[in-house]
């Protein structure tokens, strides 16, 4: 085995994280000194930005004292995504608690689009209205504020998008921008800055501390804008995971419940993935209103009714990305900037899909479609580092009607006339730029060996979070790593692996895996994960790429397990197979009281012996047992009796569907259902799609594997079960029955 290399690191800095060795290298490799140690680790430690720090603060703060005291009416004016909606939400939330008559404002992204727009301003004047505070939106807005102005009303922006050549004529502007480069607060979301303005007002009556209270919302925005972790953003997120755990906001905790997420173990992944995504879909699908409700809701009835509504808007979102992105993908010619136009796209969606094809090809993206009046064109760009979009779009504003962002993402807007001239454009300009696009030059942290990972690992380097933007999750490279097995799970697109090192096998899940990746050596880049099950931790790895081995080391021979045949036990009137050291694998229903107890494909540990009670579905589910197991002895102890009509697996999983709704409000995964039924993972998704064409129930998929579950009829349909799953179930029946008739014992022979 190679030796692998290792970053150096100073006596003080291995001090600094209580001589965790793992720690040290990744801090001094990422830049982070000794004495900056404590302080990114400890956010008590840390000294926060002041509100009177941002020009413009005092003058803010008092506009809004002075219209609260006068009894003015307020109107936050938000946007429609989620540091536009945590934003508002927080500044309704203080000012309602200091006493402020206050509504608030969210354009309509289809009729409206992003930012102030006049005719909204006019209507605002003629609701009463006095003062308009914007929240991350306006600094480009000068048109309306100075109608907003002109018709007697003040104007206090906030904002943090990239400062213009003009400033509008506001009557305060708070932008972090407007702070030296290099301070901590500089690269805060929307809704951070709102949450200075709240917190100065707040110790303007003496009540900073009150401020804190809603971290948990400012922790959201900054987390679903990618905004860099450093900094502002890193303390407040420190200090904000917790209250979102502790589940402060009634809206946040029902998304977690909607989401099947325990807020005891909710990481920046699921914020990113799992809570941004339905909060995003009100504004995306429908009206962002109903997403600012949930979080000012403080009745929980109500708050898990929108919390199923943003779900199912969700649920609607991902159908047509899906269906968008597959489209958008063929028109795509790698190496080149995507620059994209369909008239017919939805325009919630452009932004998801600019930036998942942004990610995948590494160049700027721009996507855009059509409004309803058949003239305007309207798109969301995303870029890459070292291309800074909003300067792009700079450079070629004479062709656009407006547009507004910073450097990894923008929103613009041109007329229809002008769209190949704009594409030719900002093409050109991109292209001219594409030798600055920055790519690491190492896409890891350090070599770490696979045979040294275990769960104590994965809570050092939680030691590090939270991870986001400009704060990557850990990444560790490790050579000659050995694929012992491979195999497709609820998808072709995702695998599930057993990767060999030294003497240690562990699972590995791949999503979204660029191939089936053949066995053998390969060197691996891969995160820590952990797989939580029945109280239960277990170390697992997250495949972030495979690259080919540089020198393949030979394989060493590997001894094969002794089998002993002892199936058809309980037909035979046979003592239960009961060994020492012995591992108890069994999927399926609870057929029969067995003394001991039983893990499924997803719970295998290292035992002596293996003793198989039920028959896995597959060879490759078989290989996979065996290759976690590293089991000497194999005791086939299955039953001829497990082979079961197609029919009857179907009962099973509609069984098992009405407990999970019935107990768990419908929150399952297709591993649990696979491990239920004894099938393939592909089976299982087969056998749900069945059964929602027969309206049995209504599925939603969620990230890695979870299933939100609703049941609509409690009758297994009579229908005849369609070709894809006949040949699914077909294939699994066929390899039991060989399990079954022909497998022979002996040592070192392999049944499969």
């Amino acid at each position: 085995m190679k030796e692998l290399k290792k970053a150096k690191v100073s006596k003080k800095m291995l001090d600094a994280v209580g001589g965790n060795m793992v720690l040290a290298q990744i801090l001094t490799r990422r830049g982070i000194s000794e004495e900056e140690v404590p302080v990114f680790l400890n956010p008590d430690l840390y000294t926060p930005t002041a509100p009177e720090e941002f020009p413009g603060m005092e003058e803010a703060v008092k506009i809004v004292r002075r219209a609260i005291k006068q009894g003015k009416k307020i109107c936050i004016y938000g946007d429609y995504d989620v540091d536009g909606v945590t934003a508002t939400a927080l500044l309704y939330k203080v000012l309602k608690k200091l006493g402020a008559s206050v509504t608030y404002k969210l354009p309509d992204r289809f009729k409206e689009g992003y930012g102030m727009k006049e005719e909204a301003v006019s209507r605002l004047h003629e609701e009463g209205v006095g003062l308009i505070i914007s929240c991350d939106c306006g600094i480009a807005n000068l048109r309306e504020v100075e109608l907003a102005k002109r018709l007697g009303m003040e104007v206090v922006v906030t904002d943090h998008h990239a400062l213009p050549p003009v400033l509008p004529e506001a009557d305060a502007i708070v932008n972090p921008h407007c702070l030296a480069e290099g301070h901590p607060a500089r690269w805060l979301p929307g809704v951070g800055v709102a949450y200075f303005l709240a917190k100065g007002l707040l110790k303007s009556y003496g009540r900073e501390a009150e401020a804190d209270e809603y971290l948990d919302l400012v922790t959201l925005g900054i987390i679903a804008d990618a905004m860099e972790l450093v900094g502002e953003n890193r303390y407040i997120a420190q200090r904000g995971m917790p209250l979102i755990k502790e589940g402060r906001n009634l809206g946040v905790k029902a998304l977690m419940e909607v989401a099947g997420i325990n807020p005891r173990f909710i990481t920046e992944e699921d914020i990113g993935f799992q809570i941004s995504p339905r909060i995003n879909a009100a504004g995306r699908m429908e009206r962002p209103d109903i997403a600012v409700e949930l979080l000012l809701s403080e009745d929980v009835p109500r708050a898990e009714a929108l919390a199923k509504k943003l779900d199912e808007l969700n649920e609607e979102r991902r159908r047509v990305a899906d269906a968008m992105l597959e489209e958008a993908e063929a028109l795509v010619i790698e190496g080149e900037p995507i620059i994209l136009f369909k008239a017919h796209w939805h325009q919630g969606i452009l932004g998801i899909t600019a930036g998942r094809l942004c990610e995948k090809y590494n160049v700027p993206t721009i996507m855009m479609s059509l409004k309803e009046d058949g003239e305007t064109v309207v798109g969301s760009a995303r870029s890459v580092a070292g291309i800074h979009i909003y300067q792009v779009l700079q450079e070629c504003r004479d062709h656009l009607a407006a547009f507004g962002g910073h450097a990894g993402a923008a929103g613009l807007s041109l007329e229809r006339e002008k769209l190949d001239a704009f594409i030719d454009a900002c093409s050109k300009v991109i292209k001219g730029r594409m030798g600055d696009i920055e790519i690491a030059p190492d896409s890891y942290d350090l070599e770490f060996p696979i045979e040294d990972v275990d769960e104590g690992l994965y809570y050092e380097l939680r030691r590090l979070a939270p991870f986001g933007e400009g704060w990557p999750e850990p990444v560790f490279f490790c050579p000659d790593v050995e694929i012992v097995t491979a195999r497709p799970m609820a998808s072709q697109q995702h695998m599930r692996l057993v990767v060999g090192h030294g003497d240690k096998n562990l699972p590995a899940l791949w999503w979204w895996a660029d191939s089936v990746p053949e066995k053998g050596a390969v060197d691996l880049l891969y995160s820590v994960g952990i797989n939580r099950w029945d109280g239960k931790e277990e170390v697992q790895l997250i495949v972030r790429g495979i690259l080919e081995a540089e020198e393949r080391e030979e394989a060493e021979e590997k001894r094969e397990p002794t089998w002993v045949d002892y199936r058809s036990w309980r037909e035979l009137g046979k003592p239960e197979p009961i060994y020492e050291d012995a591992l108890y694998f069994y999927e399926g229903p609870p057929l029969w009281a067995f003394p001991k107890k039983t893990v499924d494909r997803y719970r295998v540990k290292e035992a002596r012996r293996l003793v198989l009670l039920s028959c896995p579905p597959d060879s490759r589910v078989l290989d996979e047992i065996l290759a976690l197991s590293k089991a000497e002895e194999v005791i086939l102890a299955f039953s001829p009796e497990e082979i079961v009509d197609n029919k009857v697996v179907v009962r099973w999983i509609m069984k098992y569907i009405k407990s999970v709704v019935n107990n768990k409000g419908g929150h399952t995964s297709v591993q649990d259902l696979a491990a239920f039924t004894a099938q393939t993972e592909l089976a299982v998704m087969e056998m749900l799609r069945f059964l929602e064409q027969q309206g049995m129930l209504e599925v939603k998929i969620g990230e890695y594997g979870k299933l939100h579950i609703k049941l609509n009829a409690q009758k297994v349909p009579k229908a005849k079960l369609p070709p894809p799953l006949t040949a699914l179930m077909n294939e699994t029946s066929a390899y039991r029955r060989h399990m079954n008739t022909h497998a022979k014992t002996g040592t070192g022979t392999k049944y499969s």
